[in-house]
């Protein structure tokens, strides 16, 4: 896309010549103000948030992955239609790992930002060994002053102050390759419906943008329990800007 600011740079040289030495253009001058101040270009939308009340923890550049995160899936009903994910971020922007654990040990029971998910079947469909699920839901993030979360006890990734929510759409590939055994595949997008401020070592901080849109990922491994067709899932995954 041509450059307005170029044009009428342009057009004022036309009539006078060259500029004179030691002059530099506007557009110069901000790629120079960039580079002095350690940034690209490209970071500058990220520098206005931030004067604004601070980093925003789980945001970055366009394209690039933001959260990591490590979870487990419970899948219920009569009909497997009701689905439960529980986890927690093992890696997020503008953090370090002290943010996130109490400790050097990185595991659920020192995790001090964790998630809690739920979400509904909306279409199934089965071709032999590979299944394809889509479902929606909503998603989560608290912050705890303490560690304390147990995979034994779903109910405890839901312990402290919400930061974070998102709406979610998600395609579940399941690729069955052993009896009750599959490999899950979770992709889909995120939009962010609220955004908290953060506390402790993160104050001034906000848990990412409301509006904001990412896309998810993860993967891992699922087994079949009773009743069929509920099932249990391990999965590890991350999310992305777009």
């Amino acid at each position: 896309m041509p450059d307005p600011g170029a044009s009428k740079e342009n057009h004022t040289r036309s009539g006078s010549g060259p500029a004179p030495a030691g002059r530099l253009s506007r557009r110069r001058m901000m790629a120079a103000s960039a580079a002095v101040a350690g940034v690209g270009l490209a970071t500058v939308p990220a520098q206005a948030e931030a004067a604004a009340g601070g980093q925003a923890v789980s945001l970055g550049v366009s394209g690039t992955t933001t959260v990591e995160f490590r979870g487990r899936v419970t899948q219920t009903g009569s009909s497997g239609q009701s689905f439960t994910s529980y986890g927690y971020l093992i890696r997020a922007s503008n953090t370090v790992q002290s943010d996130l654990f109490a400790g050097t040990s990185l595991s659920e029971s020192t995790a001090l930002l964790t998630a809690y998910a739920t979400g509904d079947l909306q279409a199934r469909t089965v071709d032999m060994a590979v299944h394809s699920l889509d479902i929606v839901g909503t998603m989560t993030v608290y912050q705890r002053s303490q560690p304390g979360a147990s995979f034994s006890d779903p109910s405890s990734f839901q312990v402290g102050v919400p930061v974070a929510r998102y709406d979610m759409t998600l395609q579940d590939v399941l690729t069955v390759f052993a009896t009750n055994t599959g490999l899950p595949t979770l992709s889909g997008d995120m939009r962010q419906t609220a955004a908290g401020r953060l506390s402790g070592p993160l104050a001034g901080q906000r848990f990412g943008r409301k509006g904001a849109r990412l896309r998810f990922f993860a993967t891992g491994l699922g087994f079949k329990t009773d009743p069929a067709p509920n099932a249990n899932l391990e999965i590890a995954g991350n999310w992305s800007i777009e």
